[in-house]
Protein backbone atom coordinates (compact mmCIF):
# COMPACT_ATOMS: atom_id res chain seq x y z
CA UNK A 1 0.00 0.00 0.00
CA UNK A 2 1.51 3.36 -0.78
CA UNK A 3 0.08 6.71 0.90
CA UNK A 4 0.47 9.94 -0.67
CA UNK A 5 1.98 13.00 1.79
CA UNK A 6 4.43 16.24 1.44
CA UNK A 7 8.17 15.76 2.92
CA UNK A 8 8.81 18.90 4.47
CA UNK A 9 12.85 19.50 5.70
CA UNK A 10 14.21 22.36 7.24
CA UNK A 11 17.50 22.63 6.17
CA UNK A 12 18.93 25.13 9.04
CA UNK A 13 18.32 22.44 11.48
CA UNK A 14 17.78 19.45 9.91
CA UNK A 15 14.57 18.78 10.51
CA UNK A 16 12.17 16.45 8.53
CA UNK A 17 8.60 16.15 8.15
CA UNK A 18 5.95 14.16 7.04
CA UNK A 19 2.70 16.20 6.55
CA UNK A 20 -0.31 13.57 5.49
CA UNK A 21 -3.95 14.48 5.33
CA UNK A 22 -6.04 15.13 8.37
CA UNK A 23 -8.14 12.07 7.00
CA UNK A 24 -7.55 9.08 5.14
CA UNK A 25 -6.87 5.57 5.29
CA UNK A 26 -3.28 6.31 6.31
CA UNK A 27 -4.22 6.81 10.11
CA UNK A 28 -5.08 2.68 10.28
CA UNK A 29 -1.32 2.49 9.17
CA UNK A 30 0.53 5.09 10.48
CA UNK A 31 -0.18 5.05 14.36
CA UNK A 32 2.24 6.91 15.44
CA UNK A 33 4.41 10.82 15.93
CA UNK A 34 7.33 9.63 14.35
CA UNK A 35 8.80 7.42 11.71
CA UNK A 36 11.96 5.75 10.85
CA UNK A 37 12.78 6.22 6.99
CA UNK A 38 15.38 3.90 5.49
CA UNK A 39 16.93 3.79 2.41
CA UNK A 40 19.85 1.23 2.49
CA UNK A 41 22.29 2.03 5.55
CA UNK A 42 20.83 5.88 5.85
CA UNK A 43 17.92 6.55 8.01
CA UNK A 44 16.23 9.41 9.26
CA UNK A 45 13.70 10.25 11.82
CA UNK A 46 10.87 11.99 10.28
CA UNK A 47 7.91 13.92 12.46
CA UNK A 48 4.64 12.49 11.44
CA UNK A 49 1.76 15.38 11.24
CA UNK A 50 -1.35 16.30 9.68
CA UNK A 51 -0.41 20.06 10.58
CA UNK A 52 0.68 22.17 7.44
CA UNK A 53 4.05 22.27 6.66
CA UNK A 54 6.17 25.54 7.69
CA UNK A 55 6.59 28.19 5.11
CA UNK A 56 10.07 28.16 5.56
CA UNK A 57 10.89 24.80 4.68
CA UNK A 58 11.69 23.26 1.44
CA UNK A 59 8.73 20.87 1.02
CA UNK A 60 7.97 18.00 -1.60
CA UNK A 61 5.04 15.74 -2.76
CA UNK A 62 6.22 12.43 -1.81
CA UNK A 63 4.93 8.85 -1.76
CA UNK A 64 5.06 6.35 1.17
CA UNK A 65 5.23 2.58 1.58
CA UNK A 66 5.70 -0.10 4.04
CA UNK A 67 8.37 -2.72 3.54
CA UNK A 68 9.09 -5.96 5.99
CA UNK A 69 8.11 -3.82 9.13
CA UNK A 70 10.02 -0.35 8.09
CA UNK A 71 8.89 2.61 6.02
CA UNK A 72 10.12 3.80 2.78
CA UNK A 73 9.80 7.32 1.51
CA UNK A 74 10.28 8.05 -2.31
CA UNK A 75 10.98 7.90 -5.08
CA UNK A 76 15.00 10.53 -4.27
CA UNK A 77 16.15 11.08 -7.75
CA UNK A 78 19.79 11.96 -7.51
CA UNK A 79 21.06 14.75 -10.34
CA UNK A 80 24.33 13.04 -10.75
CA UNK A 81 27.03 15.57 -11.52
CA UNK A 82 30.97 16.06 -10.45
CA UNK A 83 32.58 19.17 -8.20
CA UNK A 84 33.56 22.19 -9.51
CA UNK A 85 33.94 25.76 -8.80
CA UNK A 86 31.09 27.07 -6.46
CA UNK A 87 30.14 23.33 -5.33
CA UNK A 88 29.36 21.45 -8.31
CA UNK A 89 29.01 21.53 -12.10
CA UNK A 90 26.42 21.76 -14.66
CA UNK A 91 23.63 23.58 -15.99
CA UNK A 92 21.77 24.97 -12.73
CA UNK A 93 19.14 26.45 -14.44
CA UNK A 94 18.05 22.83 -15.70
CA UNK A 95 18.69 20.92 -12.60
CA UNK A 96 16.17 23.37 -10.36
CA UNK A 97 13.32 22.70 -13.32
CA UNK A 98 14.19 19.22 -12.34
CA UNK A 99 13.92 19.71 -8.63
CA UNK A 100 10.45 21.65 -9.15
CA UNK A 101 9.04 18.87 -11.03
CA UNK A 102 9.58 16.60 -8.99
CA UNK A 103 8.48 18.58 -6.20
CA UNK A 104 4.89 18.69 -8.06
CA UNK A 105 4.83 15.30 -9.01
CA UNK A 106 5.22 13.26 -5.79
CA UNK A 107 9.60 13.00 -5.92
CA UNK A 108 12.44 14.37 -3.69
CA UNK A 109 14.86 15.44 -6.18
CA UNK A 110 18.61 16.79 -5.44
CA UNK A 111 21.72 17.05 -7.12
CA UNK A 112 24.63 15.00 -5.77
CA UNK A 113 28.26 15.17 -7.25
CA UNK A 114 30.65 12.11 -7.78
CA UNK A 115 33.04 12.97 -4.93
CA UNK A 116 30.59 13.34 -2.06
CA UNK A 117 29.43 9.74 -2.24
CA UNK A 118 29.90 7.71 0.76
CA UNK A 119 30.02 4.04 -0.89
CA UNK A 120 30.63 2.38 3.23
CA UNK A 121 27.67 4.74 4.32
CA UNK A 122 25.41 4.61 1.33
CA UNK A 123 25.25 8.58 1.87
CA UNK A 124 25.68 11.36 -0.30
CA UNK A 125 25.90 14.78 0.48
CA UNK A 126 23.20 16.66 -2.07
CA UNK A 127 22.21 20.18 -2.77
CA UNK A 128 18.47 21.61 -2.47
CA UNK A 129 17.06 24.82 -3.83
CA UNK A 130 15.68 26.79 -1.28
CA UNK A 131 13.26 29.12 -3.48
CA UNK A 132 12.76 31.05 -0.22
CA UNK A 133 16.61 32.28 0.35
CA UNK A 134 17.38 31.75 -3.55
CA UNK A 135 20.41 29.52 -2.44
CA UNK A 136 21.52 25.59 -2.82
CA UNK A 137 21.65 24.13 0.40
CA UNK A 138 23.11 20.55 1.44
CA UNK A 139 21.89 17.88 3.15
CA UNK A 140 23.23 14.51 4.38
CA UNK A 141 21.05 11.76 1.79
CA UNK A 142 20.78 8.51 0.57
CA UNK A 143 22.19 7.38 -2.34
CA UNK A 144 18.88 7.70 -4.66
CA UNK A 145 16.40 5.10 -5.82
CA UNK A 146 17.23 6.36 -9.16
CA UNK A 147 20.73 8.73 -10.60
CA UNK A 148 20.10 10.56 -13.38
CA UNK A 149 23.50 11.31 -15.03
CA UNK A 150 24.17 15.18 -15.88
CA UNK A 151 27.58 14.52 -15.69
CA UNK A 152 28.41 17.83 -17.91
CA UNK A 153 31.32 16.79 -20.18
CA UNK A 154 33.23 14.05 -21.36
CA UNK A 155 36.26 15.39 -19.60
CA UNK A 156 34.52 15.12 -16.52
CA UNK A 157 33.36 11.52 -17.03
CA UNK A 158 36.62 10.05 -18.42
CA UNK A 159 38.65 10.79 -14.82
CA UNK A 160 39.12 7.49 -13.61
CA UNK A 161 37.06 8.05 -10.10
CA UNK A 162 34.22 8.82 -12.33
CA UNK A 163 34.84 5.78 -14.28
CA UNK A 164 35.08 3.85 -11.16
CA UNK A 165 31.49 5.33 -9.46
CA UNK A 166 29.70 4.97 -13.18
CA UNK A 167 30.39 1.04 -12.81
CA UNK A 168 29.69 1.16 -9.45
CA UNK A 169 26.26 2.42 -10.16
CA UNK A 170 25.24 0.55 -12.97
CA UNK A 171 26.48 -2.53 -10.59
CA UNK A 172 23.78 -1.74 -7.85
CA UNK A 173 20.97 -3.94 -7.13
CA UNK A 174 19.57 -0.98 -4.84
CA UNK A 175 20.23 2.14 -7.49
CA UNK A 176 19.09 2.63 -11.10
CA UNK A 177 21.34 4.82 -13.23
CA UNK A 178 20.35 6.30 -15.86
CA UNK A 179 21.94 7.78 -18.95
CA UNK A 180 24.92 5.98 -20.08
CA UNK A 181 28.33 7.92 -21.04
CA UNK A 182 28.02 10.72 -23.76
CA UNK A 183 27.99 9.00 -27.33
CA UNK A 184 31.07 8.58 -29.13
CA UNK A 185 30.17 9.06 -32.99
CA UNK A 186 32.66 6.23 -34.34
CA UNK A 187 31.20 3.44 -31.95
CA UNK A 188 27.56 4.41 -32.39
CA UNK A 189 27.48 4.32 -36.59
CA UNK A 190 29.40 1.37 -35.63
CA UNK A 191 26.60 -0.26 -33.45
CA UNK A 192 23.70 1.37 -36.21
CA UNK A 193 25.34 -0.33 -39.13
CA UNK A 194 24.89 -3.40 -37.76
CA UNK A 195 21.20 -3.29 -37.99
CA UNK A 196 20.18 -3.56 -41.45
CA UNK A 197 16.90 -1.69 -40.59
CA UNK A 198 19.13 1.42 -39.84
CA UNK A 199 21.83 1.13 -42.24
CA UNK A 200 20.04 2.39 -44.36
CA UNK A 201 19.13 6.05 -43.08
CA UNK A 202 23.17 6.33 -42.08
CA UNK A 203 25.47 8.23 -44.52
CA UNK A 204 28.70 7.00 -44.73
CA UNK A 205 30.87 7.50 -42.16
CA UNK A 206 34.59 7.08 -42.02
CA UNK A 207 38.05 7.90 -39.24
CA UNK A 208 39.65 10.90 -40.31
CA UNK A 209 42.38 10.19 -42.29
CA UNK A 210 44.16 11.35 -45.23
CA UNK A 211 43.28 8.42 -47.30
CA UNK A 212 39.64 8.58 -46.41
CA UNK A 213 39.74 11.94 -47.39
CA UNK A 214 41.04 11.12 -50.60
CA UNK A 215 38.44 8.14 -51.37
CA UNK A 216 35.29 10.01 -49.76
CA UNK A 217 35.75 13.00 -51.68
CA UNK A 218 36.08 10.82 -54.94
CA UNK A 219 32.42 9.11 -54.25
CA UNK A 220 30.47 12.30 -52.50
CA UNK A 221 30.00 15.75 -53.72
CA UNK A 222 29.76 17.04 -49.93
CA UNK A 223 31.56 15.91 -47.27
CA UNK A 224 31.52 16.65 -43.33
CA UNK A 225 34.13 16.26 -40.77
CA UNK A 226 33.14 16.30 -37.14
CA UNK A 227 34.83 15.56 -33.76
CA UNK A 228 34.17 11.97 -32.58
CA UNK A 229 33.08 13.39 -29.08
CA UNK A 230 31.82 16.82 -30.73
CA UNK A 231 28.72 18.53 -29.80
CA UNK A 232 26.07 21.34 -30.60
CA UNK A 233 27.85 21.97 -33.74
CA UNK A 234 30.70 22.29 -32.80
CA UNK A 235 34.47 22.00 -34.62
CA UNK A 236 32.33 20.96 -37.58
CA UNK A 237 34.00 21.44 -41.10
CA UNK A 238 32.23 21.35 -44.62
CA UNK A 239 34.26 20.65 -47.84
CA UNK A 240 32.93 20.76 -51.34
CA UNK A 241 34.30 20.96 -54.55
CA UNK A 242 33.18 24.08 -57.07
CA UNK A 243 34.92 24.17 -60.41
CA UNK A 244 38.42 23.47 -59.89
CA UNK A 245 39.14 24.24 -56.08
CA UNK A 246 38.22 22.27 -52.79
CA UNK A 247 36.03 25.06 -50.44
CA UNK A 248 36.23 24.22 -47.13
CA UNK A 249 33.67 26.31 -44.47
CA UNK A 250 33.29 26.10 -41.18
CA UNK A 251 31.51 28.61 -38.62
CA UNK A 252 33.39 30.36 -35.22
CA UNK A 253 30.44 31.26 -33.21
CA UNK A 254 28.00 32.78 -35.86
CA UNK A 255 30.57 33.58 -38.43
CA UNK A 256 30.84 31.91 -41.32
CA UNK A 257 34.85 31.00 -42.59
CA UNK A 258 35.87 29.65 -46.43
CA UNK A 259 38.79 28.59 -47.03
CA UNK A 260 40.17 27.88 -50.89
CA UNK A 261 42.59 24.93 -52.12
CA UNK A 262 43.64 23.74 -55.13
CA UNK A 263 44.38 20.09 -53.83
CA UNK A 264 42.87 17.51 -51.36
CA UNK A 265 46.81 16.91 -49.99
CA UNK A 266 47.13 20.62 -49.03
CA UNK A 267 43.54 20.98 -47.68
CA UNK A 268 44.11 17.58 -45.62
CA UNK A 269 47.93 19.44 -44.25
CA UNK A 270 45.81 22.21 -43.18
CA UNK A 271 43.62 20.40 -41.43
CA UNK A 272 45.18 17.73 -39.67
CA UNK A 273 46.90 21.57 -38.03
CA UNK A 274 43.24 22.75 -37.16
CA UNK A 275 42.34 19.60 -35.77
CA UNK A 276 43.13 18.52 -32.18
CA UNK A 277 41.05 15.31 -31.91
CA UNK A 278 40.04 12.36 -33.47
CA UNK A 279 37.81 13.07 -36.12
CA UNK A 280 35.36 11.09 -38.50
CA UNK A 281 34.62 11.96 -42.28
CA UNK A 282 31.04 11.92 -43.11
CA UNK A 283 28.78 11.90 -46.54
CA UNK A 284 27.41 14.74 -46.86
CA UNK A 285 23.26 14.61 -47.67
CA UNK A 286 21.77 17.52 -49.83
CA UNK A 287 19.63 18.84 -47.42
CA UNK A 288 16.23 19.83 -48.60
CA UNK A 289 15.82 24.33 -47.54
CA UNK A 290 13.64 26.00 -46.32
CA UNK A 291 13.66 29.64 -47.56
CA UNK A 292 17.53 28.91 -48.91
CA UNK A 293 18.19 27.74 -45.89
CA UNK A 294 19.13 23.87 -44.81
CA UNK A 295 16.86 22.43 -42.12
CA UNK A 296 16.59 19.21 -39.75
CA UNK A 297 14.49 17.87 -37.47
CA UNK A 298 15.32 17.45 -34.00
CA UNK A 299 13.76 14.83 -31.77
CA UNK A 300 13.42 14.09 -28.12
CA UNK A 301 12.89 10.25 -27.59
CA UNK A 302 11.87 9.63 -23.58
CA UNK A 303 10.67 6.38 -21.84
CA UNK A 304 7.67 7.38 -19.73
CA UNK A 305 6.26 6.61 -16.58
CA UNK A 306 5.43 2.62 -17.69
CA UNK A 307 9.35 2.30 -19.08
CA UNK A 308 7.98 2.40 -23.12
CA UNK A 309 9.77 4.81 -25.85
CA UNK A 310 7.63 7.65 -26.69
CA UNK A 311 8.40 10.60 -28.70
CA UNK A 312 8.68 13.44 -26.60
CA UNK A 313 8.63 16.13 -28.80
CA UNK A 314 10.61 17.38 -32.16
CA UNK A 315 11.02 20.51 -33.94
CA UNK A 316 12.62 22.13 -37.04
CA UNK A 317 16.43 23.43 -36.63
CA UNK A 318 16.97 26.15 -39.48
CA UNK A 319 20.70 27.24 -40.24
CA UNK A 320 21.02 30.52 -40.30
CA UNK A 321 21.81 32.29 -43.84
CA UNK A 322 24.69 30.40 -45.02
CA UNK A 323 25.68 28.24 -42.33
CA UNK A 324 26.57 24.79 -42.59
CA UNK A 325 24.90 23.32 -39.22
CA UNK A 326 20.87 24.15 -38.06
CA UNK A 327 22.04 24.80 -34.05
CA UNK A 328 20.55 28.11 -32.53
CA UNK A 329 23.44 28.67 -30.65
CA UNK A 330 25.32 29.15 -34.20
CA UNK A 331 22.86 31.55 -35.94
CA UNK A 332 20.13 28.58 -36.27
CA UNK A 333 16.35 29.48 -35.49
CA UNK A 334 13.43 27.12 -34.60
CA UNK A 335 10.54 26.04 -37.21
CA UNK A 336 7.50 24.27 -36.54
CA UNK A 337 7.48 20.60 -38.17
CA UNK A 338 3.82 20.84 -39.82
CA UNK A 339 4.69 24.30 -41.04
CA UNK A 340 8.25 23.61 -42.99
CA UNK A 341 7.37 20.53 -44.42
CA UNK A 342 4.26 21.43 -45.38
CA UNK A 343 5.88 24.15 -47.39
CA UNK A 344 8.63 22.80 -48.76
CA UNK A 345 7.08 19.40 -49.72
CA UNK A 346 3.80 20.60 -51.05
CA UNK A 347 2.71 17.59 -52.75
CA UNK A 348 3.51 15.30 -49.56
CA UNK A 349 1.33 14.48 -46.51
CA UNK A 350 3.27 16.48 -43.95
CA UNK A 351 1.25 14.49 -40.85
CA UNK A 352 2.45 11.46 -42.51
CA UNK A 353 6.15 12.60 -43.18
CA UNK A 354 5.98 13.20 -38.88
CA UNK A 355 4.62 10.01 -38.53
CA UNK A 356 7.85 8.31 -40.19
CA UNK A 357 10.04 10.37 -38.58
CA UNK A 358 8.17 9.59 -34.79
CA UNK A 359 8.63 6.01 -36.47
CA UNK A 360 12.51 5.92 -37.39
CA UNK A 361 13.67 7.90 -34.06
CA UNK A 362 12.11 4.86 -31.95
CA UNK A 363 12.99 2.32 -34.08
CA UNK A 364 16.70 3.76 -32.97
CA UNK A 365 16.46 4.53 -29.87
CA UNK A 366 15.75 1.25 -29.54
CA UNK A 367 18.85 -0.07 -31.05
CA UNK A 368 20.83 2.14 -28.83
CA UNK A 369 19.55 0.98 -26.11
CA UNK A 370 20.76 -2.38 -26.89
CA UNK A 371 23.79 -1.59 -26.79
CA UNK A 372 23.54 1.03 -23.84
CA UNK A 373 20.67 -0.36 -21.31
CA UNK A 374 20.91 2.37 -19.41
CA UNK A 375 19.65 4.87 -21.94
CA UNK A 376 16.17 6.34 -21.28
CA UNK A 377 16.46 9.22 -23.34
CA UNK A 378 17.90 11.08 -26.22
CA UNK A 379 17.51 13.59 -28.61
CA UNK A 380 18.72 13.00 -32.62
CA UNK A 381 19.08 15.19 -35.80
CA UNK A 382 17.15 13.82 -38.30
CA UNK A 383 17.59 15.27 -42.18
CA UNK A 384 15.68 15.37 -44.90
CA UNK A 385 16.83 15.22 -48.47
CA UNK A 386 15.67 17.35 -51.07
CA UNK A 387 13.66 13.98 -52.39
CA UNK A 388 12.57 13.65 -49.62
CA UNK A 389 14.27 10.65 -47.81
CA UNK A 390 15.38 10.72 -44.58
CA UNK A 391 18.72 10.47 -42.82
CA UNK A 392 20.37 9.98 -39.41
CA UNK A 393 22.78 12.70 -38.39
CA UNK A 394 23.24 12.42 -34.66
CA UNK A 395 22.17 11.27 -31.63
CA UNK A 396 23.37 12.59 -28.00
CA UNK A 397 22.91 10.72 -24.91
CA UNK A 398 22.53 13.63 -22.47
CA UNK A 399 19.37 16.20 -24.44
CA UNK A 400 20.08 19.67 -23.74
CA UNK A 401 16.76 21.77 -23.33
CA UNK A 402 14.75 22.48 -26.05
CA UNK A 403 13.69 25.74 -26.42
CA UNK A 404 9.87 24.65 -27.45
CA UNK A 405 8.06 25.29 -24.27
CA UNK A 406 5.73 22.78 -24.62
CA UNK A 407 8.65 19.98 -25.21
CA UNK A 408 10.27 21.47 -21.99
CA UNK A 409 7.77 20.92 -20.04
CA UNK A 410 6.84 17.26 -20.90
CA UNK A 411 10.57 16.53 -21.06
CA UNK A 412 10.68 17.04 -17.48
CA UNK A 413 7.41 15.21 -16.43
CA UNK A 414 9.25 12.20 -18.54
CA UNK A 415 11.82 12.35 -16.24
CA UNK A 416 9.94 12.18 -12.94
CA UNK A 417 7.56 9.86 -14.38
CA UNK A 418 10.46 7.03 -15.33
CA UNK A 419 12.23 7.16 -12.40
CA UNK A 420 8.96 6.63 -10.16
CA UNK A 421 8.18 3.66 -12.59
CA UNK A 422 11.54 2.27 -12.11
CA UNK A 423 11.96 2.98 -8.29
CA UNK A 424 8.48 1.47 -8.15
CA UNK A 425 6.35 4.54 -6.62
CA UNK A 426 3.51 5.35 -8.28
CA UNK A 427 2.71 8.74 -9.87
CA UNK A 428 0.51 11.39 -8.40
CA UNK A 429 -2.25 11.84 -10.42
CA UNK A 430 -4.16 14.37 -8.89
CA UNK A 431 -3.70 17.24 -6.17
CA UNK A 432 -6.39 18.00 -4.01
CA UNK A 433 -5.84 20.42 -1.35
CA UNK A 434 -3.60 23.18 0.02
CA UNK A 435 -0.98 21.08 0.45
CA UNK A 436 -1.13 18.89 -2.15
CA UNK A 437 -2.07 15.65 -0.33
CA UNK A 438 -3.21 13.18 -1.94
CA UNK A 439 -4.18 9.60 -0.92
CA UNK A 440 -4.36 6.32 -2.97
CA UNK A 441 -4.25 2.43 -2.39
Amino acid sequence: MIYHGTLAIQPLDGIWSLHLPREGAWKNEIDRKELTIKIGKWKKTVVVTDKEPSETAFRTQIQIRKLSGSYEIGPFIGILTVAGEDSFLGNRTNFTDILETGRKQGALAYVITVEDINWELETAVGSIFDHGRKIWVKESLPIPHIIYNRIPNRAAENRPHVISALEKLSASETTTLYNPRFFEKSHMYHILQKERKVSAFLPETVPFSRENLVNMAGKHPILYMKPTNGKAGRGIYQLQRKDDRYVLQYQLKKKNIKKFFQTLYGLYYVLVRMVKEPYVIQQGISLATYQDRIFDIRALAQKDGHGEWGITGMGIRIAGAGGITTHVPRGGSIGEPKNVLSAVFPDSDSDRMIASVHNTVLMIAGVLENEWPALAECSMDIGIDKQGKMWFIEANSKPEKFDEPHIRKLSLKRIIEYAQHKSGFKKIHAQTNKNDNVEET
